[in-house]
């Protein structure tokens, strides 16, 4: 049998609600998370179970006050001699025909109050999920919303144009909800929560055992907050990952005619370099006037010191795998070689390198959020680029040395070789070059193929 039950905001309206099936057997641990995914929360606060109302004052019987039963995770249970621990209790010893309903306090600054109600039981089909959501109405508040009172003043503040303080709080707002699903109070997708329930009690599947086993974009998503997954791979379907991820010949080549021209300049017998240790002033030259970036370059353009398109050039080429410096000399590597006269291939290659070759974890993890916006197609602007990738880091726990979230000054240092090479294939304006169709399917279709890779 499953129970069926009915929960609750206390305080919400209109009410915030969902109607469950739930098995009975499940202990309040696994309560508390079907609870967080079911009615949209991102478990980030605390929690605890108990079996009468946080805000009502008990009475006496025979004046006798019953103490109320609080149900707590291991956390908080080693501060208390008085609480229960809720991984040594299952739903149906606190909620069934007999007892009252039970409340779910989740946030204790915020107090979101939550009531379950036995509406009844029904009988549980063969494979049915060990809790699906039947019905509900409205998303759950925003976090850290000043609680049921404070959230119903700021919805009011958002629906009045004359409020002194719309325009900051729709700004607190969009950061808060982030940038992978549109704040709306009314949203609700069953249909989205049943599937983040289902795989909540999923079993691993064979493809989820042994390192480099998942995709990119799985292991980002087992990184993120319970509360956060079911918005990302919302996010994830609506940038189109299962889409096109290849590319025509004619416009691989012109995307990646910086990388073409420079291992083409370098040839099979490599390059030899200044005693410096520089490209030679000619072929600085030849890079700048062959690419296009010489007429909008200040300067003799002759020294790769001093000409930064061609310096960040050969070092993003490096950090590909494309090129190295043996004794003097730049030569390419097997894969370049193989390359040469493929700029499709070369314009895998690229794809795979940028979402595999970093320095750190948290570069990568800032490239591959990267990736997704230029898949996702939804932002043009840089400033919203890098808001989105800071949001994204901050889910997936990074944080400055002092534990604060990152600055957009340093997500933006993390992003410094991914943007080079998004620039190099003309994904982001900035620099002149060969024609690159304006069209975002190419540039779609890279981020695609990275993100697969």
């Amino acid at each position: 049998m499953l129970l069926r039950a009915k929960v609750s905001i206390v305080g919400s309206e209109p009410a915030i609600w969902r109607l469950l099936d739930i098995d009975p057997s499940l202990t309040l641990d696994s309560v508390h998370d079907v609870l967080q995914i079911a009615v949209g929360w991102r478990d980030v606060h605390l929690h605890s179970f108990t079996d009468t109302d946080p805000f009502v004052r008990l009475r006496a019987v025979n004046g006798i006050v019953r103490e109320p039963r609080r149900w707590v995770s291991q956390d908080l249970l080693e501060d208390s001699d008085d609480d229960l621990p809720e991984t040594d209790w299952t739903l149906d010893q606190i909620l069934c025909p007999e007892s009252g309903p039970m409340f779910y306090e989740y946030d204790f600054g915020d107090n979101w109050i939550h009531r379950l109600e036995l509406t009844g039981s029904v009988p549980a089909p063969a494979n049915a999920p060990r809790a699906r959501i039947l019905d509900g109405a409205r998303r759950a508040p925003l976090e850290d919303s000043g609680g049921i009172y404070g959230y119903q003043d700021l919805l009011d503040a958002l629906a009045d144009p004359d409020h002194e303080e719309r325009a900051n709080l729709q700004a607190w707002v969009a950061w808060t909800a982030g940038p992978w699903q549109e704040f709306d109070p009314e949203q609700l997708d069953i249909d989205a929560v049943n599937n983040e329930l289902a795989l909540m009690f999923a079993a691993p599947s064979a493809n989820e055992h042994g390192p480099g086993s998942e995709s990119l974009t799985q292991e980002l998503t087992n990184r993120m907050p319970t509360g956060l997954r079911r918005e990302f791979r919302s996010y994830l379907h609506a940038a189109g990952l299962d889409g096109p991820a290849t590319v025509e010949a004619e416009v691989a080549e012109a995307m990646t005619a910086p990388y073409l021209w420079l291992t083409r300049r370098i040839g099979l017998d490599g390059l030899s370099l200044t005693a410096a240790g520089w490209l030679p002033p000619t072929v600085v030259r030849e890079t700048m006037t062959e690419l296009g970036w010489a007429k909008d370059w200040i300067g003799s353009a002759n020294r790769e010191d001093q000409t930064l398109p061609v310096l960040q050039l050969r070092e993003s080429a490096q950090r590909l795998g494309l090129i190295r410096k043996i004794k003097g000399k730049l030569v390419l590597t097997s894969a370049a070689k193989r390359l040469l006269n493929d700029p499709v291939g070369l314009w895998l290659y690229l794809a795979k390198s940028i979402a595999h070759r970093h320095r750190h974890d948290s570069e990568r993890d800032a490239a591959l959020l990267l990736l997704l916006e230029v898949a996702a197609g939804k932002r043009t602007e840089w400033a919203d680029h890098l808001e989105a990738v800071s949001f994204g880091l901050g889910a997936l726990g990074w944080r400055s040395h002092a534990g604060a979230e990152l600055e957009p000054n340093t997500v933006q240092t993390l992003l410094v070789d991914t943007y080079e090479v998004l620039l190099n294939l003309g994904i982001f304006d900035g620099r002149p070059g060969p024609e690159v169709p304006t069209i975002k399917t190419p540039c779609q279709a890279f981020a695609r193929a990275a993100l697969r890779s």
